[in-house]
């Protein structure tokens, strides 16, 4: 059940209060003006006034219950959208467990292709992958590898067709062959 519907219940308890309280306080004033009619006074033998008697307290604890529900139900039927923003954010939380599935995934798939690999070279390959299109001299530094034996790492991944090179001026840029 939504607050729209919540709100509409409340509405129609509230109004159904209000008859109800409405209607028995008629009942009354209907009962104290028979009697005024009869005796043709307001007041009793004991000399008390039926006017001055009367207990408005449940009339008005009736009336307040009867306006506060209404109030209330309005609100929520009109005015709150607390449903609204809770199926956005719903959607927007859904959306992200999506992505980290997708992104948990892909990366399970590179790590069990790394698996195949020597330590030096899943190294490389990951730097690769964290920035594709790596320059072979920033990939020098990020491995921590010389110049020499990361040209021989290259060489041998690029004949083996997991990545590619391309000339970018004086180095080369290095990509994977194979998006994860």
């Amino acid at each position: 059940m939504n607050q729209k519907q919540i709100g509409i219940i409340l509405i129609v308890i509230g109004i159904a209060l209000t008859i109800f309280v409405f209607m028995a306080k008629e009942k009354e004033d209907k009962i104290i003006r028979q009697m005024v009619m009869d005796k043709g006074s307001c007041f009793l033998d004991d000399g008390t006034c039926l006017h001055d008697d009367r207990d408005y307290s449940m009339y008005i604890f009736g009336w307040v219950i009867s306006v506060s529900l209404l109030l209330f139900g309005i609100y929520l039927t009109f005015f709150d959208k607390t449903q609204q923003v809770l199926a956005e954010h719903q959607v927007k939380v859904s959306s992200a467990l999506r992505e980290a599935k997708k992104h948990e995934t892909k990366n399970g798939r590179f790590n069990a292709f790394l698996s195949g690999f020597s330590e030096e070279e899943q190294t490389i390959l990951k730097a690769i992958k964290e920035q594709e299109g790596i320059k072979q001299s920033t990939l020098r530094f990020r491995t921590g590898m010389s110049k020499t034996k990361l040209s021989l790492l290259l060489k041998s991944l690029e004949e083996r067709n997991i990545i590619s090179r391309k000339p970018a001026g004086k180095t080369n840029e290095v990509f994977l062959r194979k998006k994860y």
